[in-house]
């Protein structure tokens, strides 16, 4: 990039990072979530009969910051949205570990309710901030202006995740 300041040509080197495209991994899901062909959404595709079912994204975030955005289907009742390290090798998620909100606005980050509530509707879009560098993680509800902030999370790589209950429940990377 060269640059031209008061008639003087200066180069100067930068850097772009681009964040991967998020997508849900198909092989980090309970086998009542359905993860569709493009990977794009999770869907829960029988009643868990009071067990939650998970899916984790599939692209890890450990420094800088990332963005994504999810829309929650047509039954918003029972999602766990947020982001939750990778379980240990022969364990399954667990909600208890995840930076969270759960569909009653109430935030979770690791094993502690927050009462910080946000609500969401069925078909609302919800955006997402991940700031390693300062351990917080936003989400925003575009539709009413509304966002809350999760601070000091611990130094993990994180991924995606979203927790639903009931079959027909969904959630949509966009």
């Amino acid at each position: 990039l060269e640059v031209e300041i008061n008639g003087v040509t200066m180069a100067h080197p930068i850097t772009l990072m681009v964040s991967p495209r998020h997508y849900f991994d198909p092989r980090e899901c309970s086998h009542q979530i359905t993860v569709s062909q493009d990977q794009q959404k999770a869907s829960c595709n029988r009643s868990a009969r009071g067990a939650y079912s998970s899916v984790l994204g599939g692209v890890g975030m450990r420094h800088g910051r990332h963005y994504w955005r999810i829309q929650i289907g047509s039954q918003p009742n029972v999602h766990i949205i947020g982001i939750a390290p990778k379980p240990l090798k022969g364990t399954r998620h667990n909600f208890e570990q995840s930076f969270s909100w759960v569909d009653n606005g109430v935030g979770w980050g690791a094993g502690h309710e927050h009462s910080n509530p946000i609500k969401w509707q069925a078909n609302e879009i919800l955006e997402f901030e991940l700031a390693c560098d300062v351990h917080t993680l936003r989400m925003t509800v575009p539709r009413s202006g509304e966002s809350r902030t999760l601070f000091n999370l611990p130094m993990k790589e994180f991924f995606i995740y979203a927790n639903m209950r009931n079959q027909d429940n969904s959630v949509t990377l966009l």
